[in-house]
């Protein structure tokens, strides 16, 4: 007997989701999972970390997955590439808004100074939650608009 069991997804208020973030190749090989059960050592394997980052990160966050009558966990792959997709997709920062790299949020940009440095043109402000010194380009080195 096969026990169906999907985590539900946490309140993330305006705080982008880090920890379990895959980068380069890893991410690319998300495409190749199948359309199968794999347990998280088997996925672990397939896409390139460790079995204890799919119990530390994704299984807390939501991942949809299946436990059976003993408890132990099987995710589907293409389940687990589209629940991926759409918790770590890329945030479009609103023209006011700027993310610290000191508290690792997504802050407003009160008061910002226009600076630059040869072509490259940025505002800079205080983060109004640390207080630490942050920046958000206005133009790139060729001279385009980095928004766009």
């Amino acid at each position: 007997m096969v026990i169906m069991h999907i985590n539900s997804i946490p309140s993330i208020n305006n705080k982008p989701v880090l920890r379990g973030r895959l980068k380069g190749d890893k991410l690319r090989k998300l495409a190749g999972l199948l359309d199968m059960l794999y347990t998280p050592a088997e996925l672990a394997m397939a896409i390139g970390f460790t079995r204890r980052q799919v119990y530390r990160a994704y299984l807390p966050l939501g991942c949809p997955c299946v436990r059976d009558e003993t408890d132990h966990v099987f995710i589907n792959g293409h389940a687990f590439r589209d629940w991926y997709k759409e918790t770590y997709k890329k945030l479009k920062l609103k023209e006011n808004e700027v993310y610290c790299l000191s508290c690792k949020n997504i802050v407003p940009l009160i008061n910002p100074a226009k600076m630059q440095s040869g072509n490259y043109q940025y505002w800079s402000a205080d983060c109004p939650d640390c207080g630490k010194r942050i920046s958000k380009a206005i133009t790139n080195r060729r001279g385009n608009d980095p928004q766009a």
